[in-house]
């Protein structure tokens, strides 16, 4: 990360799917086979992020690789959070809040809802792993390419799960029509559906409208919808937290982490009807949220000048960055409404050769090669500051350039 934190980044110029809409029937074989086993039969997803193991196998210090695998703000952890983070080293001696009362008071101010519909937790995973239980879900939609972590949840819990992919010769637009032919369909039943808006890895939003529209379908089936929103900061317009009075069996997920440059502290919330998050509250672990992440959230929610500079930031960058990567030769780039892309390399390359070759420069991408209703082309790739954004597109250029 250049600059300071909450600094303004760098400035300067600078054949998959013909059964993409098919439910997955295979889902559990496909979803191990996008994980990696932990040891112990078992398989973790295999996310982005994991800088410590990176720079213990090519023996270098975490500082000096930069991670285009993880979606985290660029310009850093907001000031405004570290001095808070300082001023409630004092609260250490004392165990947290267990209710998150103070934060949520914030949240419910800002998402224009009751603090008693706002369930905080340590990261929006561990309140993605409450739900299946919680909710009875034996059997889900999952809208994808998305988001390992839902179906991992599900089949933990000896839960259904089923796929419906977005399309890649459709760009990845979210399949709505899709969806709601196969809701409607007799010999199908599902207690939930669980869509990523807007969506990991393929930077696709769904409008709000359409959500809604999801949501009153669910609605008169008697199942749950649950939207994650951990990137909605970058698009906000889309967002349907405000609309969960109206849809009594719609839960929105939301990360703190990712938006505000804080994954290390750990810290997401989930939104819905109060008797819901009652129920959940009772599975979570005692004092699951520590202080620190508490009070930098707080201060950090309240932080706009923060908030305006980061959009601005990412709407400029975004298409600068896209430009750039649409100019190499074979690439295809996929259009996003996040700090992310989804690209697909040219077929004269492999994905496990151009991520090691960019991790032997110290530069960390995410490889989406096995991740169901994807190809063995993808990658995603974080969009950060300016110099990094350079330093990307000079080394993937040298990668994808045809051998003659």
């Amino acid at each position: 990360m250049s600059g300071r934190p909450g600094s303004t980044p760098d400035e300067g110029p600078y054949r998959y799917g013909d059964h993409a809409h098919v439910l997955d029937q295979s889902c559990r074989s496909s979803f191990r086979h996008g994980m990696a086993a932990d040891g112990e039969g078992m398989t973790q997803p295999s996310h982005g992020g994991n800088v410590y193991k990176v720079a213990r196998d090519r023996r270098v210090p975490v500082e000096r690789i930069v991670d285009f695998s993880a979606s985290i703000n660029p310009l850093g952890t907001p000031a405004t959070g570290l001095r808070a983070i300082r001023s409630a080293l004092k609260q250490v001696m004392h165990y947290p809040d267990p209710d998150c009362w103070q934060l949520r008071q914030v949240l419910a101010r800002q998402c224009g809802i009751d603090p008693e519909m706002i369930l905080v937790g340590n990261g929006s995973t561990e309140l993605i792993h409450l739900l299946p239980l919680t909710l009875a879900i034996e059997s889900a939609l999952i809208v994808g390419p998305t988001f390992e972590e839902y179906a991992r949840a599900l089949i933990g819990t000896g839960s259904s799960v089923q796929y419906i992919h977005a399309r890649r010769e459709e760009r990845f637009r979210p399949p709505i029509k899709n969806i709601l032919r196969q809701l409607s369909a007799k010999e199908t039943r599902f207690d939930a559906v669980f869509l990523c808006n807007p969506n990991n890895p393929t930077g696709q939003v769904m409008t709000r409208a359409s959500v809604c529209e999801l949501a009153e379908a669910l609605d008169r089936r008697q199942a749950w919808l649950i939207v994650d929103e951990a990137f909605i900061d970058y698009c906000q317009a889309h967002s349907v937290v405000s609309m969960l009075s109206t849809y009594p069996r719609m839960l929105v997920l939301r990360s703190l982490t990712k938006f505000y440059a804080m994954p290390g502290l750990r810290i997401g919330y989930l939104a819905g009807a109060s008797k819901v998050m009652d129920r959940l509250k009772d599975r979570q672990p005692p004092w699951s949220v520590n202080s620190l992440a508490q009070a930098a959230s707080c201060a950090m929610l309240l932080d706009d000048s923060y908030v305006t500079r980061s959009r601005t930031f990412m709407e400029n960058e975004r298409v600068r960055f896209v430009q750039a990567l649409r100019s190499l030769s074979g690439i295809r780039v996929f259009p996003s409404a996040a700090n992310f892309v989804l690209m697909e390399l040219p077929v004269w390359t492999s994905v496990g050769e151009v991520t090691d070759r960019l991790a032997s420069k110290r530069l960390l991408v995410r490889d989406c090669s096995l991740l169901p209703g994807l190809n063995r082309q993808m990658i995603r790739v974080a969009i950060r500051t300016r110099k990094e954004n350079r330093r990307l597109i000079a080394a993937l250029g040298i990668c994808v350039k045809k051998k003659k």
